[in-house]
């Protein structure tokens, strides 16, 4: 069993979803709505999100290949992505490529239903997000990894559905501070998987030697 891609993968993909950082916007967006609508929204953005990803890492190679965009190109673009995403994480921002922009955020109010977006669409699966399953899939050269590359996909999806679906409770249960720590965490570890990224990427393209960095 390949360990360490499957902690590596897990690590990224959960600091880009991050049950705890989703769970306020959640209740936000479906403020007022009683339990068995909020119920079906947490599940339309479940279905929606794994749909996304699987769809992603099925046929985000061939997109990079129909613009000509080499794999180590986007590790180095997607790795200075996920690095500023996590700065904002470290600093208590949120990234427009989760959180939405301005005009984004404006409309959230106006949308009967919110599970696919903006939800999943910009908030679950945005840029961060999409350049993740793109960078891991690209490493997924064995029915092993094919596996558990999916068990991660499914492992997180399953922990967000959690979290939405008791995301009342939590609120009321779960201090400010514990879910303050948890995306700072998260930071910390989305930045430094960033920078293998990048040092891959350079490392793939011949800018850098041969034996720095070890994604």
């Amino acid at each position: 069993m390949d360990i360490e891609f499957f902690t590596r993968f897990l690590a990224a993909f959960f600091a880009m979803l991050n049950p705890l950082a989703a769970m306020p916007v959640f209740l936000s967006l479906t403020e007022g709505e009683s339990e068995a609508s909020r119920r079906r929204t947490a599940i339309t953005a479940v279905v929606a999100t794994i749909v996304a990803c699987f769809a992603i890492a099925l046929i985000g190679r061939q997109v990079l290949a129909l613009f000509g965009i080499a794999i180590d190109s986007f590790r180095i673009a997607g790795g200075i992505l996920l690095f500023q995403i996590a700065l904002t994480m470290i600093s208590g921002a949120r990234h427009t490529s989760s959180a939405g922009t301005e005009r984004e955020r404006g409309q959230m109010e106006r949308i009967d239903n919110p599970g696919i977006y903006p939800f999943t669409i910009p908030m679950t699966v945005g840029p961060g997000t999409i350049a993740t399953l793109i960078i891991f899939s690209e490493q997924v050269d064995s029915p092993m990894r094919a596996g558990l590359f999916a068990a991660v996909i499914l492992i997180v999806v399953a922990l967000l559905f959690a979290a939405l679906i008791i995301a009342p409770l939590l609120d009321r249960v779960v201090s400010q501070t514990a879910r303050t720590v948890s995306i700072r965490i998260m930071g910390i570890i989305l930045a430094a998987l960033a920078v293998e990224f990048v040092i891959v990427g350079l490392r793939g393209s011949g800018l850098i030697g041969a034996g720095v960095g070890g994604l």
